[in-house]
Protein backbone atom coordinates (compact mmCIF):
# COMPACT_ATOMS: atom_id res chain seq x y z
CA UNK A 1 0.00 0.00 0.00
CA UNK A 2 1.44 3.36 -1.05
CA UNK A 3 1.83 5.40 2.16
CA UNK A 4 1.58 8.73 0.33
CA UNK A 5 -1.70 7.74 -1.34
CA UNK A 6 -3.09 6.60 2.01
CA UNK A 7 -1.98 9.86 3.65
CA UNK A 8 -3.54 11.95 0.87
CA UNK A 9 -6.85 10.13 1.23
CA UNK A 10 -6.73 10.55 5.00
CA UNK A 11 -6.03 14.29 4.77
CA UNK A 12 -8.91 14.71 2.32
CA UNK A 13 -11.19 12.91 4.76
CA UNK A 14 -9.93 15.01 7.67
CA UNK A 15 -10.80 18.16 5.72
CA UNK A 16 -14.44 17.02 5.78
CA UNK A 17 -14.51 16.66 9.58
CA UNK A 18 -12.16 19.51 10.56
CA UNK A 19 -13.48 22.48 12.46
CA UNK A 20 -14.47 25.15 9.89
CA UNK A 21 -11.66 27.56 9.18
CA UNK A 22 -8.90 25.15 10.22
CA UNK A 23 -6.28 24.28 7.66
CA UNK A 24 -4.54 20.96 7.19
CA UNK A 25 -2.09 22.41 4.68
CA UNK A 26 1.54 21.82 5.62
CA UNK A 27 0.60 20.29 8.98
CA UNK A 28 3.19 18.19 10.76
CA UNK A 29 1.98 14.58 10.95
CA UNK A 30 2.82 14.36 14.65
CA UNK A 31 0.71 17.36 15.73
CA UNK A 32 -2.21 16.35 17.94
CA UNK A 33 -5.21 17.44 15.88
CA UNK A 34 -7.52 17.76 18.87
CA UNK A 35 -5.07 19.78 20.98
CA UNK A 36 -4.40 22.02 17.97
CA UNK A 37 -8.14 22.68 17.60
CA UNK A 38 -8.34 21.16 14.12
CA UNK A 39 -10.78 18.39 15.00
CA UNK A 40 -13.01 17.81 18.01
CA UNK A 41 -13.93 14.65 19.90
CA UNK A 42 -16.93 14.02 17.63
CA UNK A 43 -14.62 14.12 14.60
CA UNK A 44 -12.43 11.52 16.32
CA UNK A 45 -15.42 9.17 16.32
CA UNK A 46 -15.79 9.84 12.60
CA UNK A 47 -12.09 9.01 12.15
CA UNK A 48 -12.72 5.65 13.81
CA UNK A 49 -15.60 4.93 11.43
CA UNK A 50 -13.41 6.00 8.50
CA UNK A 51 -10.74 3.53 9.57
CA UNK A 52 -13.26 0.72 9.96
CA UNK A 53 -15.01 1.36 6.65
CA UNK A 54 -12.07 2.26 4.43
CA UNK A 55 -9.18 0.31 5.89
CA UNK A 56 -10.76 -2.60 7.76
CA UNK A 57 -9.29 -1.45 11.07
CA UNK A 58 -10.72 -3.17 14.14
CA UNK A 59 -9.19 -1.01 16.86
CA UNK A 60 -10.12 -3.41 19.63
CA UNK A 61 -8.61 -6.42 17.87
CA UNK A 62 -5.46 -4.45 17.03
CA UNK A 63 -5.14 -3.17 20.58
CA UNK A 64 -5.22 0.46 19.46
CA UNK A 65 -6.37 3.08 21.93
CA UNK A 66 -8.53 5.74 20.25
CA UNK A 67 -6.36 8.32 22.03
CA UNK A 68 -3.53 7.21 19.72
CA UNK A 69 -5.54 8.50 16.75
CA UNK A 70 -5.09 12.17 17.58
CA UNK A 71 -2.47 12.79 14.91
CA UNK A 72 -2.06 11.97 11.25
CA UNK A 73 0.95 9.85 12.20
CA UNK A 74 -1.10 7.90 14.75
CA UNK A 75 -3.88 7.26 12.26
CA UNK A 76 -1.41 6.14 9.60
CA UNK A 77 0.21 3.79 12.11
CA UNK A 78 -3.21 2.23 12.82
CA UNK A 79 -3.80 1.73 9.08
CA UNK A 80 -0.39 0.12 8.70
CA UNK A 81 -1.01 -2.22 11.64
CA UNK A 82 -4.33 -3.27 10.11
CA UNK A 83 -2.58 -4.14 6.84
CA UNK A 84 0.37 -6.04 8.35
Amino acid sequence: MDQQVVRSGLVEFLRTVAIPGCSLDDIDDSINLIDAGIIDSFALIQVIFYLEQNHGCDLHALGIDPADLGSIKGILNAIQRAND
